[in-house]
């Protein structure tokens, strides 16, 4: 059931998935989508897009652009970590 004031975030992004043949199943299975305040899940969507050092200069969802689901895990986790929804 969902809360008032928090949306579903997906750590591997839906549509990248989708658009890479995943089934729904996969996308969401229970360790996919997480729980979050929307306010943090407009803050992580932003991040996706702004070019950082982090990635030589390049967006993360620009990064990411030609990896696959564990690279992509490994990304969302950290964008979690950084917005203090997962702690270090």
């Amino acid at each position: 059931m969902k809360r008032p004031g928090y949306d579903d975030h997906h750590i591997v992004e839906q549509t990248w998935a989708e658009r890479f043949g995943y089934s729904r199943s996969e996308i969401d299975d229970p360790s996919n989508p997480v729980s979050i305040p929307r306010l943090t899940h407009y803050q992580i969507t932003g991040w996706y897009m702004t070019s950082t050092e982090e990635f030589g200069g390049l967006s993360p969802r620009q990064y990411l652009a030609d990896k696959g689901w564990d690279s992509r895990r490994r990304v969302g986790l950290q964008a979690l970590v950084r917005f203090k929804v997962l702690k270090p």
